[in-house]
């Protein structure tokens, strides 16, 4: 593997997008993306054009062809790492992907890496988008290894001035892993998760599972074998015992392995002809969003309570700035009512309103307030204008799964049967942003709730299986035992009514 190791430093590519004093926010627009970048940025327009490709890349590889496309996801290029890490709380985090309620977005640096072994900001974003991606398209009880080595594999890539996009290289960050440790064992990868691993170790297992999933895209006999493997898992198959799937055994492919780590390995290239990328338009962002851009991503992401109320001030002098901006205003009717601060939240939805009678956001704001008051009130007028506002909030933009959620939440609090078009309304909140755990946890048990025990535990088992520790993988863990029960008891009475 060493006698590689030079040819692959060249496969490393740097972002190099320039910096700039310029507070100016642009924007790109493309099929999957809404790119947005602090400071004008002549390469805005290439960046997001790479980031379709990859999106091309992922749907050519694995076959996915179905239309529903989901909501856009946002990506935020901030000026420096420091900005970055700040707004994530954590010193040693490049970048970092999550969910909101409204959609699915990534932060990132617009800075280059210092070191040939550091991931890139277009190396971290391709490895969250392959999960993105991955959870929307494939949802499943996957081993952690593969989840993690899926990502790996397609994490680095390389767009020549040609026009086309290499993958299957080697993701340098993995190398000193690779080569300076011990293998870590095949057995070892395939029995446990990402808990509690050591920064080493985590490398080892990464970088072991990146080969692992090389190995096998490259290997059509062992292909053929982790595909009934994968599937296998997939499928809900009781004690898969991995041994069974491979000839020789773990031991064997642990052995396999190592030789094809030894070997000068194989990569791939999609020609321009081969893609197609859509349209991509690049914008000024409105000032007011520019300027509460910041502010809106400490609102979404991890607020601890006790930065809220400096937060609202900030928002506040923002949209004091742009009395005009409706954007503003429901920003700030958002802030307040994450602070439930009821009233002020109600006043300034309606100010938004007021300005732009097709602001989605503020008529959401305005829902939810109306809700609580309903719910306090079981005045049949306050039900009615609850009602009222969330149906013109999904109006205002039929593509935002909030108003969507909040239809369901309307009928659930009212009580009764609930209507079928409450269900359709959930279940589209779930498929424009499957990566939200909220939305799948809320929607598998409104399955639940029809029954539908087996299906349910079914759409939780991403959650429950997911490489990361965390209390929402506890509470699908808990939770899907709990629906396996169920449905295994009403088997049984449907199996006893039989006789």
């Amino acid at each position: 593997m060493k006698q590689w190791i030079a040819a692959l430093l060249a496969l490393v590519t740097i972002l190099g997008m320039p910096d700039t004093a310029n507070a100016a926010w642009s924007q790109a627009q493309s099929r999957h993306f809404t790119v947005y970048s602090e400071g004008r940025d002549e390469k805005l327009r290439a960046f997001a054009e790479n980031l379709e490709k990859f999106d091309f890349l992922l749907r050519t590889v694995t076959g996915v062809t179905d239309p529903n496309q989901g909501s856009p996801v946002k990506v935020y290029l901030l000026s420096s790492e420091d900005k970055v890490r700040k707004l994530a709380r954590n010193p040693n985090l490049g970048g970092f992907y999550t969910t909101s309620r409204r959609n699915a977005y990534a932060v990132l640096s617009r800075e280059g890496k210092s070191s040939a072994f550091d991931a890139s900001a277009e190396e971290i974003l391709f490895h969250e988008y392959t999960h993105h991606f991955m959870l929307h398209n494939f949802p499943a009880a996957y081993p952690a290894w593969y989840v993690e080595g899926f990502a790996e594999f397609f994490s680095v890539v390389k767009f020549p001035k040609d026009g086309s996009i290499e993958f299957g290289l080697i993701p340098m960050t993995r190398v000193p892993g690779l080569v300076m440790d011990d293998p870590y064992p095949v057995a070892n990868l395939f029995a446990r998760n990402t808990d509690g691993l050591s920064r080493r170790d985590g490398n080892r297992y990464y970088g072991r599972a990146w080969l692992l999933t090389h190995y096998f895209q490259y290997n059509p006999e062992r292909r053929a074998q982790f595909v009934r493997y994968l599937n296998a898992i997939a499928n809900g198959a009781k004690d898969v015992q991995p041994d069974s799937y491979f000839p020789g055994g773990v031991a064997q492919l642990d052995k396999d392995l190592n030789a094809y780590a030894k070997k000068r390995l194989t990569m791939s290239r999609l020609t321009p002809k081969e893609m197609t990328i859509g349209t991509i338009t690049v914008s000024p962002v409105d000032p007011a969003q520019g300027d509460l851009i910041e502010d809106e991503l400490k609102l979404t992401y991890r607020l601890q309570s006790e930065d809220l109320p400096d937060l609202i001030t900030a928002i506040r002098a923002t949209a004091a700035r742009y009395p005009d901006s409706a954007y503003a205003l429901a920003l700030l009717a958002e802030a307040e009512w994450t602070a439930e601060q009821k009233d002020a939240a109600l006043a300034d939805a309606d100010r938004a309103i007021a300005i732009d009678p097709q602001s989605s956001r503020a008529y959401a704001i305005r829902g939810q307030v109306l809700l609580d008051r309903a719910d306090a009130s079981g005045k049949e007028e306050d039900w009615k204008l609850a009602l009222t506002s969330i149906v013109r909030a999904n109006r205002a933009d039929t593509e935002d799964p909030v108003p969507l959620a909040l239809f369901y939440r309307y009928h659930a609090m009212r009580g009764g049967k609930m209507p079928d078009l409450g269900y359709d309304g959930l279940y589209k909140a779930f498929t424009l942003l499957p990566q939200s755990p909220e939305y799948r946890f809320n929607f598998a048990s409104a399955m639940a709730a029809r029954g539908d025990y087996a299906a349910a535990s079914t759409l939780l088992d991403p959650l429950a299986f997911s490489p990361h520790a965390s209390g929402m993988r506890d509470s699908a863990l808990q939770y899907k035992a709990r629906l396996d029960a169920q449905a295994a008891e009403k088997d049984g009475k449907a199996g006893q009514g039989k006789e």
